[in-house]
């Protein structure tokens, strides 16, 4: 059992983890993140569109691979995985993301920064 009450929560689902491994650009944008950067920086480095780096990028928020980092002034993507684990068990395939240790109240708030850029109006 897990110590963080957080974390079936934050579990992400196979297909979403598998789609997005099985996308090339997913992979580009992953080789460029040595460090946080915006959508902006990461479309440039990757060569693609900005509006594929947006899709991607949340595409890789959602699978747990990444993690948004709201600023003022952008956001930056920061990798947010140390292994992503997939076996078989009773016939069933399992994947897992193994996230860096992060304490609960540090996973609150960024789930809280999320509801706050959904819900702000534009």
């Amino acid at each position: 059992m897990s110590s963080n009450p957080l974390a079936n929560a934050l579990e992400p689902d196979f297909e979403t983890v598998f789609d997005t491994l099985a996308s090339e650009q997913c992979w580009t944008v992953l080789r460029s993140l040595d460090r946080p950067l915006t959508a902006a920086e990461i479309a440039e480095a990757c060569d693609i569109p900005r509006s594929t780096a947006y899709q991607k990028l949340e595409a890789m928020v959602e699978a747990g691979l990444l993690r948004k980092q709201q600023r003022a002034d952008a956001a930056r993507y920061v990798i947010d995985f140390e292994e992503v684990v997939v076996r078989r068990s009773d016939g069933e395939l399992e994947l897992s993301v193994v996230s860096p240790s992060r304490s609960a109240a540090d996973q609150l708030s960024d789930m809280w920064g999320e509801v706050r850029a959904e819900t702000s109006p534009d």
